[in-house]
C-alpha cells in the first residue's frame, strides 16, 4: 500500500512531503530540506500521515454541526 506522509527536517522542522510503499520511502532514501539544505532519512522524521483522497491528515478530525431551529 502507498502512503503520503509528512517528515520535517531535523535542524530546522521544515515539512516535506514524502511517499511511502511497503515501508521504505519512494523515489529518494534521502531527502534534502528546501529551507536549509540539510539531507536526512525522511523515515526517521516522519510527523503524520496523509489522506490519499484528499489533502488533510488522517489524523485530523472533520465535525459537522447541525443546527436546528
Amino acid at each position: 500500500m502507498t502512503y503520503r506522509a509528512r517528515t520535517s527536517c531535523p535542524v530546522c522542522n521544515h515539512e516535506e512531503e514524502v511517499w511511502i510503499q511497503n515501508g521504505t520511502v519512494c523515489f529518494n532514501d534521502i531527502v534534502v530540506c528546501a529551507k536549509c539544505e540539510n539531507m536526512f532519512d525522511p523515515m526517521n522524521f516522519i510527523s503524520h500521515f496523509m489522506d490519499l483522497r484528499s489533502n488533510v491528515t488522517v489524523s485530523s478530525k472533520s465535525t459537522q454541526q447541525q443546527f436546528t431551529t
